[in-house]
Formats: C-alpha cells, sequence, structure tokens
C-alpha cells in the first residue's frame, strides 16, 4: 500500500533481499526506505554472498541498501 501512494510503477514487481542476487547492473530500481523515503534509479553492484545492493539514485546519487533495512526494493 505504502508503495503505490508514494508512485511506483505500476509494473515494477517486489524483489526481496534474498532475492537480490537475480538483479543486474543496469537494471531499473524502484526503493522506498523508511528512514528516507522513496526513489528511483539503477542497479549499480549486487553483492553475491550477502543481502547488499548498490543502487545508483535519481538525482541524489549512489546508496548503499542492506537486506535487514526497512527498506522495499521494486524492479521492472
Amino acid at each position: 500500500m505504502t508503495s503505490t501512494i508514494l508512485n511506483r510503477p505500476a509494473d515494477y514487481r517486489h524483489v526481496p533481499a534474498a532475492e537480490w542476487t537475480e538483479l543486474t547492473s543496469g537494471d531499473p530500481v524502484w526503493i522506498y526506505d523508511v528512514a528516507w523515503g522513496a526513489g528511483t534509479g539503477r542497479v549499480d553492484d549486487v553483492s553475491k554472498h550477502q543481502e547488499l545492493l548498490w543502487v545508483i539514485l535519481e538525482p541524489t546519487g549512489r546508496r548503499l541498501i542492506c537486506g535487514t533495512d526497512d527498506v522495499e526494493v521494486w524492479t521492472a
């Protein structure tokens, strides 16, 4: 529900942290983090051994997302 209110693209699907390794560099993402809000961007790098995801958010830049954070990751 929160993601709809914050303008998540309708065709995006939720990607749980356990599945972040399926994402690849350049994939479009929509991120919602309780601590700082929502943003769109692209995957920069994905940790293959832990639930860590680097994204380049528009226009704020690169951010590290941790699977244990209160965060939602969605992709096309």
